[in-house]
């Protein structure tokens, strides 16, 4: 199911698929591609009796671009916004890079709207100065040239040959001023490490062994950071893991879901 929700003025896109009064699970895609690349494990949300959605970011997708930098905050505050128009007032989120940027500052911004979270290649500290400045050559190189300046030489990196493709097909919808909007806000993100101690719900930190964005080292001290946290290490899978191994990366989510107490447990 497609809905449409108003978020600071311009219209955001989000799919939503399971029952309406079933337990939500909330899926914040990665840069460069849109929402539709969760529709595999919105259907797999459904099967089990959840409800799956998935937002997609200014400028991506079908969502308008904000002609502005999407910060973190600005992300988790859609992501509240689309927890409301589903009429629900708590959720697990599931965030794969960009998407788990934005997840840490949900956790900042609505921790008792947070029942749990797989945080998917990603990393809690924030951007070196070097990052930082590449990012905002690749937000000019995106206004300037369109998206394609970005996405044609990033997507070969985050995924295996046989996917690319498939990952070519979630970012086609990627405009480049949501492009450029992203990196901004991506490179102004804060450093979520002193935060992680304070996470009080369940949560499983997920990599991908051949990842070549996210080190492991970040993604081994996420796990260790988060009280609780599991650790999966996905075998064959580089920064988009959950296209290249989604059985495993399912499961993984799966694993978060039967850890989170039933509401009646927690009256």
């Amino acid at each position: 199911m497609d809905l449409r929700l108003r978020f600071e003025g311009r219209e955001a896109a989000l799919r939503a698929e399971g029952p309406a009064s079933a337990r939500t699970v909330l899926f914040l895609h990665p840069f460069p591609l849109d929402g539709s690349c969760w529709n595999d494990y919105l259907q797999r949300c459904a099967a089990a009796g959840l409800r799956g959605a998935a937002i997609d970011a200014p400028g991506f997708g079908l969502s308008a671009a904000a002609g502005r930098p999407s910060t973190m905050d600005a992300l988790a505050s859609l992501a509240a916004a689309a927890l409301d128009a589903l009429g629900a007032k708590t959720a697990t989120l599931v965030g794969c890079s960009m998407g788990g940027y934005a997840v840490f500052a949900f956790h900042r911004l609505f921790p008792a709207r947070l029942e749990g979270a797989a945080l998917l290649c990603t990393k809690a500290s924030a951007d070196s100065e070097e990052a930082k400045k590449r990012r905002e050559e690749q937000a000019r190189a995106a206004l300037d040239k369109g998206p394609e300046a970005v996405t044609a030489t990033l997507l070969p990196k985050l995924v295996s040959p046989p996917f690319l493709e498939l990952a070519k097909s979630f970012a086609r919808s990627a405009t480049a001023q949501g492009v450029a909007d992203a990196l901004r806000g991506m490179a102004l993100r804060p450093d979520s490490t002193a935060d992680l101690g304070r996470w009080r719900v369940p949560a499983a930190v997920i990599a991908g062994k051949d990842d070549q964005v996210i080190p492991s080292a970040e993604t081994d001290a996420l796990a260790r950071g988060i009280p609780g946290a599991a650790h999966a290490v996905i075998e064959g899978a580089g920064h988009l893991a959950f296209l290249e191994k989604p059985d495993e990366v399912w499961s993984a989510i799966q694993g978060v879901l039967a850890r989170i107490d039933p509401p009646a447990a927690r009256l």
